[in-house]
C-alpha cells in the first residue's frame, strides 16, 4: 500500500461555470437532491392505491453514475461512469494523459463501479487471479471504504487482462441487487 495521493485541483473558487463548483479533480457539477429523497414511505394496506406499480429500481449504470456524481467527479470523468464506457482503453487514455479525466480519479471510478463492496470471491471464480500478477489483482476487486488506495506500478499491468471479468462481477452483483 502506498501513501495517500492528493490530486492537483485544476480550478479555484469562482473559476467554474454556473452549476459547477471546485471538486477534488477540478470543476464538478453541483448536485441537488430533493428533501423527499430521505422520506420513509409505507406501503398502502387498503384500497386501490396498493395496486399502483412500484417505483422503478435503478439499473447498474444508474447506480454507477450516481456514485460518481456524489463523489464530485468532473464531467470528463462522468463519461467513464457506465459499464459500457469504463474500459481498459479509457483507463489507458487517462494514464497517458490523452483524456481530460485525470488518472488520479481512476480509484474513485473503480470504487463506484464496485459500489464500495468486496467482490473478491466473484473475481477468483472468474479468473482474475490467473494473470502474472496473481492475487495482487484482487486489490481491484475489494473496494470497501477504509481500504488504503494502492500506489500502482508496472507489476499490476497484467491485471488489465482480466478487466472485463472484474467489471462483470461488479455489474452482476448490482443487477441482482436493484435498489
Amino acid at each position: 500500500m502506498g501513501p495517500c495521493f492528493t490530486p492537483q485541483v485544476n480550478c479555484y473558487p469562482g473559476s467554474c461555470g454556473s452549476g459547477y463548483a471546485c471538486g477534488s479533480y477540478g470543476c464538478a457539477r453541483r448536485r441537488v437532491r430533493a428533501h423527499s429523497d430521505r422520506t420513509l414511505q409505507s406501503s398502502p394496506i387498503f384500497g386501490m392505491s396498493r395496486f399502483r406499480p412500484q417505483q422503478r429500481s435503478l439499473s447498474p449504470d444508474e447506480m454507477f453514475i450516481r456514485c460518481c456524481e456524489d463523489r464530485g467527479l468532473p464531467d470528463a470523468c462522468l463519461q467513464k461512469c457506465t459499464f459500457q464506457t469504463y474500459t481498459k482503453e479509457a483507463l489507458t487514455s487517462m494514464y497517458f494523459k490523452t483524456d481530460a479525466c485525470p488518472i488520479e480519479a481512476a480509484a474513485e471510478i473503480q470504487f463506484c463501479a464496485a459500489q464500495g463492496r468486496d467482490h473478491r470471491d466473484c473475481c477468483v471464480r472468474n479468473g482474475v487471479t490467473t494473470t502474472l500478477s496473481g492475487n495482487k489483482c484482487l486489490e481491484f476487486c475489494d473496494q470497501r471504504l477504509g481500504k488504503n488506495v494502492t500506489q500502482l506500478n508496472m507489476s499490476y499491468l497484467s491485471c488489465y487482462d482480466r478487466f472485463e471479468q472484474m467489471k462483470g462481477c461488479f455489474w452482476h452483483n448490482l443487477a441482482g441487487q436493484r435498489f
